[in-house]
């Protein structure tokens, strides 16, 4: 059975919103994972650490080895390696020959680019899929945190750059080859959600630049975001979820080690999903009739917002504390 918490309840945070378009009122629901009563368990892929986690203190590198819209003199595409960091203050770009698409040749690369660098990564993220093997394989005997991730904003936007102002100006440019975020568009079938990622209830709410800056001075446990916070300029409230829990300290470790990418409201199939890792997209909740009216608002704002959005975790809703917070950025332009 669903409540409804007004903004009295929420005020106490000073961190969230309430949205006018729902009179100041909160759709207050059990997160409702679990309707299929049997099913067997799988083992988590993830590991999960209860030290506090600031991901944006990490050097972070963000890395594509795939081939472009360019075609060479002996009709072979233009393979390059792009190597960025999250802060975009490291870049570096280089063509491969066709003859030395390996893994091989890929960590050598790689290390040579750790080696020339005073700062070492300590995480090296990737995002196509159909690259893992070679990629994953490259990585593993460098020493660093390899994390399969959509979660790459910066080489997003090195590779538009690129897309945009480069390859159009090279001989033998394609642009019908040009393939960059068309697989994050592709529809998928929610996974049941793992026991250990479950809360209790969430809400819809939304959240402006002066209640992240709050957060982020009450040092949540675990936070993460698509930007640093010296660059973070909020002009508008941003569309969100909160989640509480008893455990939301565990929750939020265990979030924070699936490489959490986007909130998805489909409200075709009245679902509302988590996207994280690579490909993987969980089913948090069904959405009943009420809540789909804040999912379509969440989902509009989450376009004017251009894909910004949020997740917060606390553990209950009279507490002030926020134990995990992520500051996500969906595909729009």
């Amino acid at each position: 059975m669903e409540a409804f918490i007004g903004l009295k309840s929420l005020v106490s945070n000073k961190f969230f919103n309430s949205r006018t378009t729902t009179k100041n009122r909160f759709i207050f629901s059990k997160a409702n994972f679990t309707e299929e009563k049997k099913f067997s368990k799988r083992k988590s892929f993830f590991s999960i650490s209860m030290k506090n986690v600031n991901n944006n203190d990490l050097e972070i590198w963000e890395i594509d080895f795939f081939s472009r819209p360019v075609l060479n003199p002996s009709g072979k595409r233009l393979w390059e390696l792009i190597i960025v960091n999250k802060n975009e203050t490291f870049e570096h770009v280089e063509s491969i020959p066709n003859n030395l698409i390996n893994s091989k040749e890929l960590r050598k690369r790689i290390r040579q680019q750790i080696d020339s660098v005073k700062t070492k990564p300590k995480i090296i993220k990737f995002f196509r899929s159909q690259m893992f093997n070679m990629i994953n394989i490259a990585l593993s005997e460098l020493d660093v945190t390899i994390k399969p991730s959509r979660k790459t904003y910066s080489l997003f936007n090195k590779i538009k750059e690129r897309e945009e102002t480069v390859y159009p100006n090279m001989e033998g440019y394609k642009p019908f080859m040009r393939e960059f975020q068309s697989y994050q568009n592709l529809k998928k079938t929610p996974e049941r959600m793992p026991d250990a990622l479950r809360g209790e209830k969430y809400l819809f709410a939304s959240i402006g630049g002066s209640g992240i800056k709050q957060i982020l001075n009450q040092n949540p446990s675990f936070y993460d975001s698509y930007i640093s916070s010296e660059k973070m300029s909020l002009e508008k409230n941003l569309p969100g979820i909160i989640i509480f829990s008893e455990r939301s300290r565990s929750l939020s470790s265990w979030l924070d080690n699936i490489e959490l990418y986007k909130i998805d409201c489909d409200i075709e199939q009245k679902n509302l999903c988590l996207d994280c890792g690579l490909d993987t997209q969980y089913l948090f909740a069904r959405l009943s009739d009420d809540q789909l009216k804040e999912a379509k608002i969440f989902e509009e704002e989450k376009k004017t917002s251009k894909g910004l959005h949020f997740i917060a975790i606390q553990k209950s809703i009279e507490k002030k504390e926020v134990d995990g917070f992520w500051l996500l950025k969906s595909n729009y332009d």
